[in-house]
Parts: structure tokens; sequence; C-alpha cells
């Protein structure tokens, strides 16, 4: 089963996720590249397919693998554009790149994501009191909460089941079945279609 911890920053993600240790797949940490949309939208798709991969391997080695955050993370172009500090054709540039990558099963849906949620206040005194990690850009990702939120709503109503929603106040998640619909490119197409009619 592939898990993810999903939330916006200092939300507490790898702590969460470090209950599956070691099965776990770490947060991304690399430069943002410089390019125009499609040459953007290739490096993530790239870096998320290396990230679900490495998820694969986990998992056949431990039964449960664990993301710390989606590693289908087109949705944060989509909250970016959602909020003012991104582009439609950013997004849609990540959806085309990952969505070639889904057609050859490179990279695909989790099983289960827990979303954890707190308000802003307890994400702002966490990440006063983090004081290992940086954290840039995080006044623009508290503003994510909201349509983060929404994001994962929508693939619920598409796919229910999948979302644990106010993860942080839910107990640890075991592991499970694995799901059919791993690389549902019928779910990927209707989960675009769905995104793009709640553009802000």
């Amino acid at each position: 089963m592939l898990i993810v911890i999903e939330g916006i920053s200092a939300a507490g993600k790898t702590t969460r996720a470090s209950q599956f240790a070691p099965a776990v797949v770490p947060e991304l940490v690399c430069p943002a590249p410089v390019g125009d949309d499609a040459a953007v939208g290739e490096y993530w798709s790239d870096r998320h397919a290396e990230r679900w991969q490495a998820g694969l391997a986990l998992e056949q080695a431990h039964g449960t693998a664990c993301f710390d955050t989606d590693p289908l993370k087109i949705h944060y172009a989509w909250c970016l554009w959602q909020t003012g500090h991104g582009t439609r054709a950013r997004w849609l540039a990540t959806v085309q790149a990952t969505r070639a990558r889904l057609l050859r099963r490179e990279i695909g849906f989790a099983d289960l994501i827990v979303l954890l949620e707190p308000d802003e206040a307890q994400v702002r005194e966490q990440q006063r009191q983090d004081t290992r990690r940086r954290r840039s850009n995080f006044a623009i990702h508290v503003q994510l909460r909201e349509p983060l939120r929404r994001w994962y709503s929508m693939l619920e109503s598409l796919a229910p089941g999948r979302v644990v929603f106010e993860g942080h106040l839910q107990p640890p998640v075991a592991g499970g079945e694995p799901r059919e619909d791993r690389y549902s490119v019928a779910l990927f197409d209707a989960f675009v279609d769905a995104a793009q009619n709640k553009a802000p």
C-alpha cells in the first residue's frame, strides 16, 4: 500500500510520516528550475516520477510505504494559481507532463492520502519552534490551506475512500490493500476537468 501524508508547510507531515520509517520517501528538496512552462512541467514531473518509483521499491520491501507529500504533485501549481501566485498555463504544463508519465505507469495515485489540516495559528507556531528548517516561501504556503482542501475534496468525490481529512486529529493510519485505480487515466482526466472548473 502507498500512503501519502499531505498538508501545507509546518503542518506536521514529516513527523507523521516517520511512523512508517524506514519505508518513507522524504519530501523533495531541490532548486526550482528555470525555463518556460513546458520545461518546468517536465522537470517537476521527472522528479515526482522518481519519488513514485522509490515508493514502489519501499512498498515491495516493506508492504507499505509512505510519501512525505504527494508524488502526484500537480496540486501545488494548481493551488498557486488559485491564490494568485501562479498561472493556469504553468499548472496545465505540469498536468500534461504528468499525464504522459501516468500512461507509462511511471507515476500514479497513492492508495490513501492523509491530509493534515491544523489551523493557521498552529502552523505558525510549529514553524516558529522548528529552527532546523528554513521553510522558504512560508508566507505563501500558509495561503494554500483552503485550496489544498478543495483539491483533495475533488479527488475524494471522484474516488471515495481515498482521502482522510483532518488527519492531524486522527489516529495514525495502518497499512491496507492497494487500490485498482492507481494508474487510472480516466480518473486523472476527470480530476483535471473538475479542477479546471474550480478556476479562481
